[in-house]
């Protein structure tokens, strides 16, 4: 049995080989990938356009403008000579935020009696980004009234010692929270893809029937077919790993002897999904295009994009299905939380249970389509 899973797996790897194309992309697409994803999350939400309306034209006005033009998340582009005119810059989404600073602000300012008032329109068309700006916003205006105030001897009350202590990502870096979720979903679509591609290559070169003939059972055909893509997926999680530590400096405060181990039961998982694909498609074709219909459902209940909890609760339990909704709980809790396994074993259990029952699904339909 040994000897000829072996053959099969060595077989695999030679065609995987000489495939030049294929090997190109699961060696240098997944790391380009990460790169450019990571790029994109380290800059985070900054210089949002911001036009602004002075009708006070102050020395107190110009200052406010300065402030929030040198805020990291805003830049001021636009002065605005009216109201219509910053209507016209929001409807043609040339700006995030308006600020409409009205007459008479440095005057009435400092009066505790007539307290003066901004206003702030925001563009919500992108929630996130909108959010950012006006807390942005709102943070330099309130710091700016607070320095006037102390500098004129106000005297701002503060009934409460308000302190805040943030965990498991103190610089609340957008990066540590991003890049394992990119890890995993690019582990996740690499083996899917090569696990898929198997039995559909033998089949579309012809080579299938050969291997009906042989006295190989589908057990050993199985493995031969899997253990070649679930190697490739842990190299393919070395490098990504490697490259979220070092290159990326993501903090990994938990064991990573218990990463590698509980990645390595989810590619086992995802494998198994990928043999089902590669079973009962017809061509390389096909199997590509079923692996990007689970793919793309894999991620919509994974909370990779829409968090879990704004799902309703026919979904959420749907999402329970997905290995890499319980990876990506895994990946985030060991790498920012330092979890152990005793506290990620409701999502150890569920990959467990979920690879055992793909993979008797994969050798039914492996069995199938041999006989």
């Amino acid at each position: 049995m040994f000897l000829r899973v072996g053959n099969l797996i060595l077989k695999e790897l030679i065609q995987f080989s000489r495939d030049r194309l294929l090997a190109g992309f699961i060696i240098l697409a997944p790391a380009l990938q990460l790169f450019l994803m990571a790029q994109a999350t380290e800059r985070g939400i900054t210089e949002q356009p911001v036009a602004v309306l002075d009708l006070d034209r102050s020395r107190l006005s110009r200052q406010l403008i300065a402030n929030l033009d040198n805020n990291q998340e805003l830049h001021v582009e636009y002065h605005g000579e009216n109201v219509e005119g910053l209507r016209d810059l929001l409807d043609d989404g040339h700006v995030r935020l308006a600020v409409v600073i009205p007459a008479g602000f440095a005057e009435k300012l400092t009066s505790v009696d007539t307290p003066q008032q901004i206003q702030i329109i925001a563009d919500a068309t992108n929630t996130m980004a909108a959010a950012v700006a006006l807390s942005a916003a709102t943070g330099v205006v309130n710091r700016f009234s607070a320095d006037l105030a102390s500098s004129h001897g106000m005297v701002i009350p503060e009934p409460i010692d308000f302190r805040t202590d943030v965990r498991f990502n103190p610089s609340m870096d957008i990066q540590d929270f991003t890049i394992p979720a990119q890890l995993g979903f690019i582990i996740y679509q690499v083996t899917l893809a090569v696990a898929a591609l198997g039995l559909a290559r033998e089949r579309e070169l012809g080579t299938l029937e050969q291997l009906m003939v042989t006295p190989v059972r589908r057990i050993e055909l199985t493995l031969g077919k899997g253990l070649p893509a679930i190697t490739i997926g842990v190299l393919n999680f070395a490098v990504m790993l490697i490259i979220a530590l070092a290159g990326f400096r993501v903090p990994m405060n938990g064991s990573i002897l218990l990463l590698i181990a509980l990645t390595l039961l989810f590619i086992t998982t995802v494998v198994g999904w990928g043999l089902v694909i590669s079973a009962i498609s017809r061509t390389q074709q096909q199997a590509i295009l079923f692996v990007f219909i689970v793919a793309l459902m894999e991620v919509t209940f994974s909370g990779y994009i829409v968090s879990l909890k704004n799902m309703p609760p026919f979904l959420q339990a749907i999402s329970r299905l997905a290995p890499l909704q319980h990876y990506l709980v895994i990946v985030r809790s060991i790498m920012l939380k330092g979890s152990t396994l005793a506290e990620l074993l409701p999502q150890v259990a569920a990959l467990g249970i979920l690879s055992l029952a793909i993979w008797g699904l994969a050798l039914r339909c492996i069995a199938r389509t041999v006989e």
